[in-house]
């Protein structure tokens, strides 16, 4: 009788303790604005909005030296991204150049530089990341795959350049995508521009 009652407490706090380790994950909490989740099948830095949770970058290229497969980019950027909205910094996301490397970063306001510390992705040597930044804009960010207009410093649009530096408006960006009228049907994670 007491090998049972000992294996019943014993399982019950192994259920219970494999319930918290399956909640507690590093850097992920239901409050995240930003996450790693998946998106049509392949990991992608998801944003919660009112309307459901938006890809803004999925993660496909598996090309990056080890251990920089698409999840660890995944987890990794998704994590800088809530680090930034978290401490209030993720304001503009700028295309830029950092040690001669394309990144997008954070900047303070349009016409800012990165912000020490504030590298979101480092790209390939060879990409456009004015192109990039606009590119995650026209393919979901907006909301259902409307085109931007690039603007030269109309304080209205989302993407824009200053002083030859491409500055996206994190604020009006979510605003938009909070705004954009996707299908309430469409299920979390999914992008508005496929339901």
């Amino acid at each position: 009788m007491k090998l049972g009652f000992f294996a019943h407490i014993l399982s019950t706090i192994a259920i219970a303790l494999g319930s918290t380790a399956t909640l507690i994950q590093p850097g992920y909490t239901q409050d995240n604005k930003f996450y790693c989740g998946m998106s049509g099948g392949v990991p992608a830095t998801l944003v919660r909005t009112s309307r459901g949770n938006i890809p803004v970058i999925r993660w496909v290229d598996d090309s990056f030296p080890p251990p920089w497969t698409p999840q660890q980019r995944c987890e990794e950027i998704s994590a800088r991204f809530q680090r930034f909205y978290g401490n209030g910094t993720l304001n503009f996301v700028r295309a830029g150049k950092l040690s001669n490397q394309p990144v997008l970063c954070v900047a303070s306001y349009k016409g800012g530089s990165c912000l020490p510390n504030g590298v979101l992705v480092t790209l390939k040597v060879v990409t456009n990341a004015p192109l990039t930044l606009q590119r995650l804009l026209d393919r979901q960010g907006s909301g259902g795959g409307r085109p931007i207009n690039l603007s030269g410093g109309d304080s209205k649009e989302l993407f824009s350049y200053y002083q030859e530096a491409a500055y996206l408006d994190v604020t009006k960006f979510i605003s938009q995508v909070e705004s954009s009228g996707q299908r309430e049907s469409c299920p979390a994670g999914k992008p508005a521009w496929e339901c």
